[in-house]
């Protein structure tokens, strides 16, 4: 019995059945690869092949099967993995004792003939069938062990050699925004930087190279990056990647690479090109998937910097845009226009009243904060004689500041505690020019661009707004929140679903998670109400309303991501592409454990047969040079894992083997029967661990 596919979870998009139906087939032909080698190497010594399944049929289970000469093949009900039973060897630890005693003839004197000799019992000498798996010799067996293994690497090479020979699709790695308060945030990487080589691996993948070595990276040791700045050289740096929260992977805090065009995908309905209900969507005339822009006013735009540019600068403005937009009639001419139409503003949605500033929860390098001294754990108390006011509004309050005086210094009163007493201290700090908003992605704090910090918000009500519904509905400062839930319109959205109440616990020990509360109230329907719970227990509900001052500089637009070809010149090239490929993918078999092991990697990241086959269709999707890596990626998956010395697994076979290949002796048989039989237990545990994440994934369930 072959290993239960498991991999590392990745999200799942059930929107075409077809592409999760691929996957299936996809995932079975790795498997029937991998049992294949078995088979083969069987044959290949004369071994009984008595069933040859890919998935398991317990109690006769099946979807299909027929005989061709002493073999049965066939397809179990079970998609979780194959196997391939031979006369005397089985991984069912309560049917070992019966499928020995098939395997082996009982003889009073010596070994019959034509039949192999071995261990004594009561006097009487055990012979074995010399077609049966345990005649063979030690190597011969460590060959059928071992030759599944073998087949699934093989073919991983192979699978990737095909796939850069046709070229392969990839996102680059360059940047279009940081998370304020993150690792690549702290080290001063800004929208429009290209990450061109991440440790020895040069032009880097966004999925594959990027998030796989962010997530299993050491973080202490941290990541070597080489960046390029527009008009500047290359120069290099090391990023220490780090965990959000408890229960998420390690992270750099860096949205992908955005086009200066509208998504265009094929189902409209359900992949919009603009977000319902926002400004984008209300445009006269109107976007259609594909556009490109190309004038913000009378401004030309060359990158997606430019559009976040002008949508800070223009934020409370109508936004004027040209686009160029392509066409094909029914007769297949293609006609290019530019339109032009314009973008209203988006206000912010505010509940009456604004929370405590936080502490600071990182100082950016090289900023105006860093010359001057600020530290983390520092809380601002005044700007320049101003109260901080609203925290999520501080950021638009301050670059306004500083552009209206761009070389005034501003006087900043900060407390500073050392050990158990606190001081207060003034630093004169001359801010620099924000041109764009720093929008919390998945570290959620904000910041000062003005001064190069970024701070928490605890879910602490500094003030109240006379009049407001929070003072109406008695909240006054001081108060603490611990919930912080929404109760949507009965109105159907355009996809026909209903909308979903959504809560989000908010505690003292976990401040880091307003940011997302109060900047998620502008995209919420006008109709959406907020029921806020306090820490003495009581529930409060809040009608969000539209502030006359501050606006949000996402007005609903969905951009394209670009795609690159990754094609190989020739079959060397190819050979050196999957290379790579397959060594990092039996590499990161092995460091995924290990993250797991230290708590690195929370362990709901585990999927199975449900996270895999959708990632194949997922996959097949985007073409075939696309699955053949993926199948590459599984195929190593499946050849690590199968390998690892654990009971019931290929690896522990090879392990009891090398011990009856050093003492001449095959270990003890109850020994190796309870050995099999906690395997298959853990195995049997893993399993349905990795099943039950898959069914909390399914989107009906979420």
């Amino acid at each position: 019995m072959d290993l239960p596919l498991v991999a590392a979870a990745s999200s799942i998009d059930w929107s075409y059945w077809g592409h999760l139906a691929q996957g299936i087939l996809a995932l079975g032909l790795v498997i029937f690869i991998h049992e294949f080698g078995h088979f083969a190497a069987a044959k290949l010594c004369g071994v009984r092949v008595e069933k040859f399944y890919v998935g398991f049929d317990p109690y006769g289970l099946r979807l299909f099967r027929f005989r061709h000469g002493e073999t049965e093949y066939g397809i179990g009900a079970i998609p979780l993995g194959g196997y391939v039973y031979m006369l005397g060897q089985t991984d069912n630890p309560g049917k070992q004792a019966e499928e020995a005693e098939r395997a082996k003839a009982l003889n009073a004197g010596s070994a019959a003939e034509g039949l192999v000799e071995g261990q004594t019992i009561e006097k009487q000498q055990v012979v074995w069938d010399p077609r049966s798996y345990p005649a063979q010799s030690v190597p011969e067996r460590m060959l059928i062990i071992s030759a599944g293994v073998i087949m699934n690497a093989i073919t991983a090479f192979c699978f990737a050699t095909v796939a850069y020979l046709m070229g392969v699709q990839y996102t680059p790695t360059s940047v279009t925004a940081v998370s304020p308060g993150g690792p690549a945030w702290e080290k001063n990487l800004s929208a429009g930087d290209v990450i061109v080589q991440i440790d020895d691996v040069t032009k880097p993948r966004f999925e594959a190279d990027l998030r796989s070595r962010v997530a299993l990276a050491d973080l202490k040791k941290g990541l070597e990056f080489r960046v390029k700045r527009a008009g500047s050289d290359e120069y290099a740096l090391v990023v220490h990647p780090r965990k959000p929260r408890a229960d998420t992977v390690p992270s750099l805090g860096i949205a992908g690479p955005t086009l200066t065009k509208l998504s265009n995908p094929k189902d409209t309905k359900k992949f919009p090109s603009t977000l319902e209900g926002t400004p984008a969507r209300a445009a006269v005339p109107a976007f259609e998937p594909g556009d490109e822009f190309v004038k913000i006013g009378d401004r030309d735009v060359h990158s997606y910097v430019d559009i976040a540019t002008a949508m800070t600068e223009f934020a409370d403005r109508k936004l004027p845009i040209t686009v160029r937009r392509t066409t094909v009639d029914a007769g297949g001419t293609v006609t290019v226009r530019e339109v032009k139409t314009e973008v209203a503003p988006r206000p912010l949605r505010m509940l009456g009243m604004t929370m405590q500033f936080g502490p600071i929860v990182s100082v950016q390098i090289d900023s105006p904060a860093a010359k001057a001294g600020l530290q983390v754990g520092d809380v601002l108390k005044s700007i320049d004689g101003e109260p901080l006011g609203d925290p999520v509004t501080a950021s638009e309050r301050f670059r306004r500041k500083q552009k209206s005086a761009p070389e005034k210094a501003w006087h900043i009163v900060v407390e500073r505690k050392t050990g158990d007493s606190a001081k207060e201290l003034t630093l004169d700090i001359v801010p620099r020019a924000a041109d764009r908003f720093e929008a919390p992605l998945t570290f959620p704090y904000l910041s000062l661009p003005t001064l190069g910090i970024a701070y928490s918000i605890p879910p602490v009500i500094a003030t109240v707004e006379p009049g407001s519904s929070a003072e109406k509905a008695g909240l006054k400062a001081g108060d603490t929140l611990t919930l912080f839930k929404t109760q949507p319109t009965s109105e159907p959205l355009e996809s026909g679903e209903a909308p979903e109440a959504r809560s989000i616990k908010l505690t003292e020990n976990d401040i880091n998670n307003w940011p997302a509360c109060a900047l998620g109230l502008t995209s919420m329907r006008n109709s959406t109400k907020i029921e806020l719970t306090t820490s003495d227990g009581r529930k409060v509900v809040l009608e969000p309303i539209d502030s006359k001052e501050f606006f949000s500089t996402d007005r609903g637009f969905i951009f394209q991501a670009p795609k690159e070809i990754r094609k190989a010149e020739d079959l060397s090239q190819a050979f050196n592409y999957a290379w790579i490929d397959t060594r990092d993918s039996m590499t990161q078999v092995y460091r995924f454990l290990h993250a797991m092991w230290i708590g690195q990697i929370p362990p709901n990241n585990v999927g199975g047969v449900i996270t895999i086959a959708t990632q194949a269709g997922e996959a097949a999707s985007g073409g075939l040079s696309t699955l053949l890596l993926f199948l590459m990626m599984l195929s190593c998956n499946l050849a690590v894992l199968n390998f690892l010395p654990f009971p019931v697994l290929d690896g522990g076979h090879m392990v009891l083997l090398m011990y009856e290949g050093i003492f001449r002796r095959p270990p003890p048989e109850r020994f190796v029967n309870y050995l099999q039989l906690v395997g298959l237990c853990c195995l049997l545990f893993l399993m349905g661990y990795a099943l039950k994440n898959d069914i909390f994934r399914l989107p009906w369930l979420n």
